[in-house]
């Protein structure tokens, strides 16, 4: 798997991560127009060359910040119809649908784009189309297809299927009833595409993985008797914008009896002595690429009981990730994780359906969530190939029946020709002891 090293395993073949969040002309960090131009290549490899479609309709907002490399605050995601692009197949880069006053910056923002291709958003698809009521959104999809379909028409693909990922019934017997030809197919091509990360994608997660080693150890010096989680929470919060990152919804702490089960959130306990307390840096990001990374803390020492509940929870993460190779499958991984009714049957659980979040993997990159999902509910008898280049988050958890705590690790990854590079470096064979 490579030399092993505090917290993970190095494996040179993919380079130095540099791990600096802003560009410099001395080194290569992150080449954005490369991350763009290969993201956008991929995605047109998918569409078009293995679905033979001629355009792609693009509501959803991580795919949109894939294929057209802007970005839009927060508020719009992540499907609220505000802003889509077009990417007929004849086009170089998509036609980019903007809301608003936003329309304006992203012209100058977005060079890449040409001028003439960044329009203004029609708003009618999404949540937003349907607040403004039964008549004001059957006059907004009107006003919005009539849009796609001159520009369908003017780059020479009206009659070709159109592939679109977010199938809105709505929007799509609009479009139907203009004579167009409507696939979910898009949806699937995109998630196809983003399962395999280009370098630069790679360099981005391994940035915000630093990011979040960075929070950690922001907790370990706040950790102690008196602080609530609340304030634990503002310290990640805090540390993650001092380095740039974006937080989109996520970043937990929890602690005590709420580590197990596993409550994932906080309601502000005050830490006391022989608190277990973990944290999760879901969600956070940087440029887009998310985490989602578990480090387990005890205020003081922890007891007998729970340290052995984590060498559990770290032999069946462990386990599991010497177990991921590529051309492997997901059956293998998951077979290393324990049968949740084996391990679990003391509080009630009964099977694999109860233990989703629990103990399996997951891809990550632009989403929390890409394919492959490794869980022994699916992955069994539904196994998938894996691939060099996919990135993983990894999780177990287990609880202790004495003190009614438990433990929760995570480890990123991704997987290279000849195995596993952990993008996750915060020690992780113990529980980290904060002193008291």
């Amino acid at each position: 798997m490579g030399e092993r090293i505090p917290g993970g395993y190095a494996d040179y073949s993919m380079g130095y991560g540099a791990y600096g969040t802003m560009m410099v002309e001395f080194e290569e960090r992150v080449n954005f127009a490369r991350l763009r131009k290969e993201r956008l290549e991929k995605a047109k490899q998918k569409l078009f060359k293995e679905r033979n479609l001629g355009s792609f309709l693009c509501i959803d907002e991580k795919n949109l910040r894939y294929i057209t490399s802007t970005y839009t605050p927060l508020w719009t995601t992540p499907a609220s119809g505000l802003r889509y692009a077009l990417l007929p197949r004849t086009l170089e880069w998509p036609i980019l649908y903007e809301q608003g006053d936003i329309m304006f910056h992203t012209r100058v923002m977005a060079p890449w784009i040409p001028k003439d291709q960044i329009k203004y958003a029609i708003t009618g698809a999404g949540w937003i189309g349907v607040a403004m009521g039964k008549a004001g959104h059957q006059l907004q999809l009107r006003k919005m297809v009539e849009q796609i379909k001159e520009d369908l028409k003017a780059n020479g693909v009206l009659k070709e299927p159109v592939g679109i990922d977010v199938y809105d019934p709505v929007l799509v017997e609009a479009f139907k009833k203009e004579g167009l030809e409507i696939t979910p197919a898009g949806a699937e091509a995109l998630i196809e595409a983003r399962a395999i990360k280009t370098k630069d994608e790679i360099e981005c997660l391994r940035i915000a993985a630093a990011i979040s080693d960075a929070i950690f150890y922001a907790l370990k010096e706040a950790i102690k008797p008196g602080v609530s989680e609340y304030e634990l929470l503002a310290k990640m919060f805090e540390t993650a914008y001092k380095h740039g990152a974006e937080v989109y919804a996520g970043m937990f702490v929890t602690s005590g009896r709420y580590t197990w089960p596993n409550l994932r959130h906080f309601v502000g306990r005050i830490i006391r002595p022989g608190d277990i307390v973990y944290a999760d840096t879901y969600n956070m990001g940087w440029n887009g690429y998310r985490t989602c990374y578990y480090r387990t803390f005890s205020c003081g020492q922890p007891p007998q009981s729970i340290k052995d509940t984590y060498k559990r929870a770290y032999d069946w993460l462990y386990s599991a990730i010497k177990a991921i190779k590529p051309g492997g499958t997901t059956k293998e991984v998951a077979e290393k994780f324990p049968e949740a009714s084996k391990v679990w049957g003391w509080y009630g659980v009964t099977s694999e359906d109860q233990n989703a979040g629990s103990n399996w993997a997951h891809g990550i990159g632009l989403s929390l969530y890409e394919p492959p999902v490794i869980w022994r509910a699916t992955s069994i008898e539904c196994p998938e190939k894996i691939l060099p280049g996919m990135t993983f988050a990894i999780e177990t958890q287990d609880g202790d029946p004495v003190t009614r705590q438990g433990v929760r690790i995570e480890e990123m990854l991704v997987v290279t020709e000849s195995g596993v590079e952990l993008l996750s470096k915060w020690p992780v064979e113990e529980i980290t002891v904060c002193p008291i």
